[in-house]
């Protein structure tokens, strides 16, 4: 196997094993820690304790359906983080593949152009996040909020980091080893 395959693989492997990680210790972090699991119910689940003057089963009914609610949520702002992870993972993996391959540069940097949509999609989660927390918020205005704003900001940082911590170097290099071999300088 070669050395870009073994990289591939182990980078799939340690992603995969982030993202169980990540499963478990929200989950976890939903059913034994009140304050984690406030930020998906929150003002709801205030509404669930006030409603003991409509009778026993309509408080229990009401509780239950905010539980619901945060945990829809939560497997939803899950679903979206882990989203965003794998796109991540995809936009190294792609940088990562242009800067190893054995390519002229005047290819890698069409390439690089070419790659330009894997820098995005984070945005679009984000923004599918967003619009995930506009259905989300009939049930739970609350926890809408925490997936809409999550999403985005999440979204734009990755964004930002293939861009300025990836892109942009390798960008520089190539534009950089370009000028050298077209104007003959071997610098």
């Amino acid at each position: 196997m070669d050395k870009n395959k073994k990289w591939f693989f182990g980078t799939l492997i340690a992603a995969i094993v982030v993202g169980i990680l990540l499963v478990i210790t929200v989950s976890y972090s939903f059913s034994h820690n009140p304050a984690f699991k406030a930020l998906f119910s929150g003002a709801d689940a205030g509404a669930a304790a006030s409603a003991g003057s409509n009778g026993i089963g309509a408080e229990d009914a009401l509780q239950m359906q905010v539980e619901f609610a945060a945990k829809v949520s939560m497997w939803i702002f899950l679903f979206i983080t882990l989203l965003q992870l794998a796109a991540l993972w995809v936009g190294y993996a792609v940088i990562s593949s242009i800067r190893n391959s054995a390519d002229p540069v005047k290819l890698k940097l069409r390439n690089l152009d070419n790659a330009e949509v894997f820098f995005d999609v984070p945005l679009y989660f984000g923004l599918f996040g967003t619009v995930s927390a506009f259905l989300v918020m009939t049930f739970s205005p609350q926890s809408s909020r925490l997936i809409a704003y999550s999403s985005t900001l999440i979204g734009i940082i990755f964004s930002l980091f293939l861009r300025l911590t990836l892109q942009y170097p390798l960008r520089k290099k190539l534009v950089r080893e370009d000028t050298l071999a077209e104007t003959g300088d071997n610098k």
